[in-house]
């Protein structure tokens, strides 16, 4: 089963050369490391290879065994004036390391089936997410993108957990988490505070066997209080800025980081987010200068939380 937000659907990359010029460590695997070092012997230019991958030395993640060198100015070490890729220009598109295959597609393993969204740090993405409809869940026997095998960036079984751990009933959680900041009577902030204070009714549950339950009866209760909502008041027609910035939040949820970082941690992330966001929309004096300055924003925090991650869970540590 494929399981995926319908931006996934309509993308096509514009060839911008935005996410080669991108401050952040494109990482290789070993596999493609010696790939790569095979490639540049045979061109006789291993000194050349030596100074473009870098391998690394420690704090070793998931296939991150070395990673490329950025020019003197910026950018991949590949990135042509065209936008092109020489490297790709040279071997072939399958040459390429996963990162480079994938982006900004962001798939993912999970108990569900393979799930599948993109990066907001793509231009193109961004564009697409400032349109006026919700973002829809798909779910189908057909894979809407070309994959490569084993290239999902993380793994989510959460019947892994214990019961009374919230991270076992992840799916629901996330489900809901969308519901709510899909819930166009309110603001952007308001649906933030209700996800803010699920976080911590669920947080404050008694760990026993009808821990599944008391989660069902938050739910239940938000979805009363939103229905006593929409009774009192329309929804809302959004501007731009504000339906890019709900799209950004849900594709946020929809890429796990409830899971990966906890509910606590990664609650304060999106609270954060939304704070940079809103502070650098304060200084801006019209809608064209506010929807530039939302995107831009957008594209600053996903490089740091998904492409920078560990950086940022450093930087989270710090804060404690």
């Amino acid at each position: 089963m494929y399981i995926y937000l319908d931006i996934v659907e309509g993308f096509a990359c514009e060839m911008c050369g935005s996410c080669c010029k991108n401050n952040w460590l494109v990482t290789l695997s070993e596999e493609s490391y010696q790939r790569n070092a095979r490639l540049f012997a045979e061109m006789g230019k291993s000194e050349e290879f030596s100074q473009i991958f870098i391998p690394i030395t420690d704090h070793k993640g998931l296939e991150e065994y070395a990673y490329i060198a950025k020019k003197t100015e910026g950018g991949c070490w590949f990135l042509a004036e065209d936008h092109r890729c020489n490297l790709q220009k040279k071997a072939g598109h399958d040459h390429l390391d996963q990162v480079c295959q994938t982006f900004p597609r962001y798939p993912m393993n999970t108990t569900r089936g393979t799930e599948i969204t993109l990066s907001f740090s793509c231009p193109a993405v961004l564009r697409m997410a400032s349109r006026t409809t919700p973002f829809r869940i798909i779910r189908s026997e057909v894979c809407p993108i070309a994959m490569t095998p084993n290239n999902e960036v993380l793994h989510v079984y959460p019947e892994q957990q214990l019961a009374w751990n919230p991270l076992r009933y992840y799916f629901e959680i996330e489900q809901h988490f969308i519901d709510l900041m899909q819930y166009r009577c309110l603001s952007i902030i308001e649906r933030l505070q209700m996800i803010h204070d699920t976080v911590c009714a669920i947080s404050c549950l008694v760990q026993d066997d009808s821990f599944s339950q008391q989660i069902t009866r938050i739910f239940y209760s938000n979805y009363e209080m939103l229905d006593t909502k929409m009774e009192q008041a329309p929804t809302l027609e959004r501007d731009i800025p504000d339906r890019i910035i709900e799209n950004f939040f849900v594709n946020f949820i929809f890429k796990k980081p409830f899971y990966i970082y906890g509910l606590q941690p990664a609650l304060k992330l999106m609270e954060n987010i939304w704070q940079r966001i809103e502070d650098a929309r304060r200084l801006v004096m019209n809608q064209a200068n506010d929807i530039e300055c939302t995107q831009m924003m957008i594209m600053t925090v996903e490089l740091e939380y998904s492409h920078n991650r560990r950086a940022l869970l450093e930087s989270y540590k710090a804060s404690q």
